[in-house]
């Protein structure tokens, strides 16, 4: 029945716009929940037959399902095994952004096309139309002014590991909510994710992020490959970072018995406000881990 779901999910997800949107973030959940009910050799055989299967769908359906049968089957495996929702989740994520880089990696051995350059090339064209359009309205614009643009595009495209970190945490969150709220509704053990305020960092973390900052003061040749692999890594410990100012906030609330409107709001808002607001929540979150904010905090109360 699970297999069956599975299909008609991935049939929705390829071939029907707007929805199939929604039926991607379902995709991942039989799967998950087969692992999860019945373990790792009945899970590779089921991983196995639907793979089989998903041809039926086309070659866009066996690239699909790989991508992310991949994440989905370590999740299962986690969860079945009773570790915590958190590490399942960085399972999860871990086995989302291998199957997303498979995926581009056999697209482009399929198309012949790389499809990061070929994004790149046509921002790159989209922008130099726009000033010629500007320039034929005569509206001038500095060259210094095109020289950030151009250099933010080429930013973008370097930080593309990172974003596909992101959107594999992201993806990884929301499939397994999803599996563990089926879960719970035909099972006596439920699963949840425990409450966001206990989210806390390594301290790992910190000195990766201040090493990765040190390092970029430096001049790297942006054409290297040590580059991309120092920004890549600083952007992603900056993130987990602002994470972790997020869950202070929530901790804090808790511990003052604050309505959990506030931190919800507070999130809210520096997201929508942008780099300013975000820079100050990541600072929390380094003072947070560097300085035990939380352990002092309940020692005062």
């Amino acid at each position: 029945m699970l297999g069956g779901i599975y299909l008609v999910l991935l049939l929705i997800a390829i071939y029907v716009p707007f929805i199939g949107m929604v039926a991607y973030f379902v995709l991942p959940v039989p799967i998950i929940l087969y692992w999860l009910r019945h373990g790792i050799k009945p899970g590779f055989t089921f991983s196995a037959a639907i793979l089989l299967f998903s041809i039926i769908a086309s070659s866009a359906g066996v690239l699909t399902t790989l991508a992310t049968a991949i994440g989905a089957s370590m999740t299962g495996y986690a969860l079945h095994h009773k570790q915590s929702t958190y590490e399942a989740l960085l399972k999860g994520t871990v086995g989302y952004a291998l199957g997303a880089t498979i995926f581009w990696v056999l697209t482009q051995a399929i198309t012949g096309i790389n499809i990061i350059d070929a994004a790149q090339t046509t921002m790159q064209e989209s922008m130099q139309e726009v000033r010629t359009q500007m320039n034929n309205l005569g509206v001038t614009t500095p060259e210094d002014r095109w020289t950030q643009v151009t250099e933010m595009i080429d930013y973008i495209f370097v930080l593309v590991p990172t974003l596909i970190a992101v959107y594999s945490f992201l993806y990884a969150f929301v499939t397994q909510w999803l599996a563990q709220k089926v879960h719970n509704r035909k099972s006596k053990e439920k699963i949840l994710y425990p409450p966001f305020r206990r989210f806390n960092l390594p301290v790992i973390v910190l000195f990766i992020y201040f090493i990765g900052s040190f390092a970029r003061w430096f001049d790297i040749d942006p054409n290297g490959g040590l580059y991309p692999f120092i920004v890549n890594i600083t952007e992603l410990a900056g993130i987990l970072l602002i994470i972790q100012g997020f869950a202070f906030m929530f901790y804090f609330a808790y511990e003052r018995k604050l309505a959990k409107v506030f931190p919800i709001l507070t999130v809210i808002f520096s997201i929508l406000l942008g780099p300013i607001l975000l820079y100050l929540v990541r600072i929390l979150g380094i003072i947070d881990i560097g300085f035990r904010l939380r352990e002092r905090l309940s020692s005062k109360k």
